[in-house]
């Protein structure tokens, strides 16, 4: 049963504020993409040297793009584009998030983690550690692009479950991935809640009957 619309976040909560907004809570669940990291931007990036590479030509402008890739597993996103002119015709869903993974991966070389991961985040996710709360992070992103970042951030040990794309039969929208964490954590989804930014990923989080927070502070 989906909750009620969730309550936008737009600077990133201290620990303090989360338990007297919602007490009882014993679970922080974590998107990645634009929620926990602000990386959405490199995923343009690496979308955008993807076409130019390829001579794929999008019939929007870069920002459509954004906006309507957003928050979508890459096997969704080769579904929105195979139909574009000029994309390889011969390409299966495996080879397009190859050729995406390995821009993003070497743009992300190129970057300092703080430009994409702020220290407020890094102070919350060790208090919350610390103060006994169960973290997972349930991302749409492939496992070697999730740890790459987590590593890149130092910040795997932090969490008690990752899920990924490729850990999951089913991807957001559908709320398995979440209710997949919900039940690693052993938490009632009324102790969670779960941190989201995109229209995709809030659709699996409200329908997984946690509380869940809009972010909006990239």
């Amino acid at each position: 049963m989906n909750t009620p619309h969730p309550i936008p976040f737009k600077k990133i909560p201290t620990l303090s504020v989360l338990k007297e907004s919602y007490p009882g809570i014993k679970g922080l669940f974590f998107d990645m993409d634009g929620t926990l990291f602000n990386t959405e931007p490199y995923h343009t990036e690496a979308m955008v040297k993807l076409g130019r590479d390829h001579n794929i030509r999008s019939p929007f402008p870069q920002d459509v793009v954004h906006e309507l890739l957003v928050g979508r597993a890459d096997h969704l996103v080769f579904d929105v584009i195979k139909t574009w002119e000029g994309f390889p015709q011969h390409w299966s869903v495996a080879d397009f998030v190859n050729a995406k993974t390995m821009n993003l991966l070497g743009i992300l070389d190129e970057v300092e983690p703080q430009k994409y991961f702020p220290p407020e985040l890094l102070s919350l996710l060790e208090e919350a550690r610390s103060s006994g709360f169960f973290l997972a992070l349930v991302t749409s992103s492939e496992k070697i692009i999730t740890h790459k970042l987590l590593e890149l951030a130092g910040i795997s040990h932090l969490f008690h479950t990752t899920l990924t794309r490729d850990d999951c039969p089913h991807h957001k929208p559908h709320p398995w991935p979440y209710l997949k964490a919900l039940k690693e954590s052993t938490h009632d989804a009324s102790e969670v809640i779960i941190f989201e930014d995109s229209a995709v990923g809030i659709e699996a989080a409200r329908a997984s009957g946690s509380h869940v927070v809009k972010v909006e502070w990239y």
